[in-house]
């Protein structure tokens, strides 16, 4: 890996344009759990202070959404094939036209790409759930795959009846910890088979967190199970 280390680092000027508070990325496999294979990378950022990462994220405003975005695809650019890359996508770089307009080259055909707030979707004005809806249309032609991420037995209620255009639903860890050892993650699992083709369980932790998501019918896995392969920045 000492290559890519090194092209990472060569970005250091990109990554502080983006925030001091971040000091490097790293990359949680994606694994098919009937054969345990990794068939891609999801790409994170690592804060100085990991605690605090849910509240920095969600007070980034949809410029540094996309700076950060380009920071992490330029560092990773020409070593991992983009079907094999899982993004995060804030819905604000949706509903903005010029946002939008300024994120579509960055997604090229085949990358995952992961609707990290999809609750927010239900809180829009009609005519922004509207664009949404088309904008997510317009990356499926592409052959952009859209996922939701961190799906509970809740929020699939509501998806149920969106008729979006997705490829996948990550389930959610908290959830997964909560009915793993309950014929009712199943019931979670079965539900998000109506509204996507692929249904992932984050939170794998051990063997038999394997083997409940396994037996609950989930094609996909992420978890600390699998570990993650990470690099600091300058």
């Amino acid at each position: 890996m000492s290559a890519l280390t090194s092209s990472l680092l060569s970005e250091s000027l990109e990554w502080r344009r983006v925030a001091r508070d971040i000091v490097g990325i790293k990359l949680e496999p994606i694994v098919a759990l009937p054969s345990s294979r990794i068939v891609g990378m999801e790409v994170l950022s690592v804060l100085a202070i990991p605690d605090e990462s849910e509240r920095f994220f969600q007070q980034q405003s949809p410029e540094q959404s996309l700076a950060l975005l380009k920071a992490q695809l330029a560092s990773l650019k020409n070593h991992f094939p983009d079907e094999n890359l899982f993004i995060n996508l804030p819905i604000t770089l949706l509903t903005e036209t010029e946002f939008f307009r300024r994120v579509l080259p960055l997604l090229s055909p085949g990358i995952n790409i992961e609707i990290v707030d999809p609750d927010n979707l239900f809180s829009l004005p009609a005519a922004s759930y509207q664009r949404v809806v088309q904008r997510l249309d317009s990356l499926a032609r592409r052959r952009c795959r859209i996922w939701l991420d961190d799906i509970d037995e809740t929020q699939i209620q509501r998806f149920l009846r969106s008729r979006l255009t997705l490829s996948g639903i990550k389930i959610d860890k908290i959830a997964f910890w909560r009915l793993r050892a309950t014929p009712a993650l199943k019931e979670l699992v079965s539900l998000c088979a109506h509204v996507a083709e692929n249904v992932l369980i984050e939170g794998i932790e051990s063997n038999w967190d394997r083997e409940c998501a396994l037996k609950a019918g989930a094609g996909f896995g992420q978890g600390y199970f699998w570990p993650s392969v990470g690099w600091p920045r300058e």
